[in-house]
């Protein structure tokens, strides 16, 4: 699970990425309405924890912003206790729920994730299908028909974000933030490696031409 946190308060922020993290929750932080929305571009999170109050702008603003983006990502937003003003704008803006400061740690991170399992019922399943080919996330194997291949787990994710957005555009930088994380330095030729042997292992098992190349732009998956 990948969360972001739009947070200005440092020592928060801190407190909250160590309580997620403890639960092997990847968390990136972020500080500004500005850098939160080039994050949200992303499209790599499950869930958004957003302050209201944050230096350059509003957090409701931002949550508007995202979900004008098309962003369907689960919001918690954080509020200033009994401000009841804000708890409705933001609800009303497109966020999922609401947490008053200052909040239980307990009470925070039981609210993030009922909100990813809520938005996700589907993820229980092991199996994702890809027309007759079956993705297999437990033993992170593709196979059709009687023929399997085995997937790294880097292949496997790529695999699985371009299956979910099937039909879809996927840049390089997304492609790249969701497998490699937001802030990781990635060799130039890195993501073009890894789709060559992600397609190779499809052509294995029969899965031809699946993943197509748009120019200038990014893959998608056929």
């Amino acid at each position: 699970m990948r969360v972001l946190l739009i947070e200005d308060e440092r020592h928060l922020a801190r407190a909250i990425s160590e309580l997620l993290e403890r639960e092997n929750i990847t968390v990136d932080w972020r500080s500004t309405v500005y850098d939160g929305l080039d994050a949200v571009s992303t499209g790599v999170y499950d869930c958004f924890v957003v302050d209201v109050r944050l230096p350059d702008g509003n957090g409701i603003e931002l949550i508007e912003e995202a979900r004008e983006m098309g962003c369907v990502t689960p919001i918690l937003v954080l509020t200033v206790q009994n401000n009841t003003d804000d708890r409705v704008r933001g609800l009303n803006a497109g966020a999922d729920d609401y947490l008053g400061k200052p909040f239980d740690n307990e009470e925070l991170l039981a609210r993030v994730k009922a909100l990813v399992r809520r938005s996700a019922p589907t993820k229980s399943s092991d199996e994702i299908h890809i027309g007759n080919a079956v993705l297999h996330r437990k033993s992170r194997t593709l196979s059709m028909k009687e023929k399997t291949a085995e997937l790294s787990s880097k292949e496997f994710l790529l695999l699985e974000y371009l299956v979910r957005n099937q039909g879809q555009v996927l840049t390089r930088d997304q492609l790249l933030a969701h497998v490699w994380g937001p802030d990781a330095e990635v060799a130039d030729n890195a993501l073009d490696t890894y789709i060559y042997f992600l397609r190779k292992k499809c052509d294995s098992v029969g899965l031809k031409s699946a993943i197509q190349t748009v120019r200038g732009q990014g893959y998608r998956l056929n």
